[in-house]
């Protein structure tokens, strides 16, 4: 499809070019964070500053995906949805809300992630300050009388828990999902969110057969 032609708005078929761009940047910042940290994690010793790139990358990557999942949101509440694809409707309420769970997730790993984080994180043309030296930190260590340390463990922990047990395993099994829809059911949830619309893959099929 070429950009004159490029279908900007969701249709009751097809995502369009801006819940895509929203859905594959988000999906590669988020699993680009998480190989990011996990190379720290399996590769390197985390107490040398020679890591300090791959955390700061880790953190690029996460705030990046809590600034776009926001209007994300907002687009999708504003747009047309495309047609749930033939399913019972537990198949459809269960699709339903494992993707607002993976929404809550989005806001809440960066949220987490930034609040719990001493250091600041370099953008390369600007750096935005670490929560521990904001304004909102020194008035919520005011107003209930907590340090950095008490407040940053049990956030710290939180984001990790999730992090490593549950939101790997909800996206992995997002990713099973589609899979499957497209391999077994062959069915539009997966191609109606690629790059080409599913109405071009279906003329490509057609002119194939």
């Amino acid at each position: 499809m070429s950009i004159a032609n490029m279908r900007w708005r969701n249709t009751t078929t097809d995502f369009g070019a801006v819940a895509k761009l929203f859905h594959w940047t988000i999906a590669a910042a988020f699993i680009g964070a998480y190989v990011a940290v996990y190379y720290v994690i399996w590769f390197t010793d985390d107490s040398t500053p020679e890591i300090s790139w791959q955390l700061n990358l880790h953190w690029v990557l996460g705030l990046l995906v809590g600034a776009l999942v926001l209007p994300r949101l907002v687009w999708r509440i504003l747009s047309t949805q495309p047609d749930d694809v033939p399913g019972s409707r537990i198949e459809h309420l269960l699709a339903h809300s494992a993707h607002w769970v993976l929404y809550a997730f989005m806001i809440m790993m960066p949220l987490t992630g930034y609040i719990g984080t001493s250091a600041p994180t370099d953008f390369g043309l600007f750096t935005v300050p670490s929560f521990q030296h904001t304004s909102m930190f020194q008035a919520l260590s005011a107003t209930f009388n907590v340090t950095w340390e008490q407040f940053e463990a049990p956030v710290d922990a939180v984001h990790h828990f999730f992090g490593k047990w549950i939101v790997s395993t909800a996206v992995g099994l997002h990713i099973a999902a589609a899979m499957f829809h497209h391999l077994m059911r062959r069915d539009t949830v997966l191609t109606r969110m690629l790059p080409r619309s599913t109405d071009d893959i279906g003329q490509r099929r057609a002119s194939e057969a």
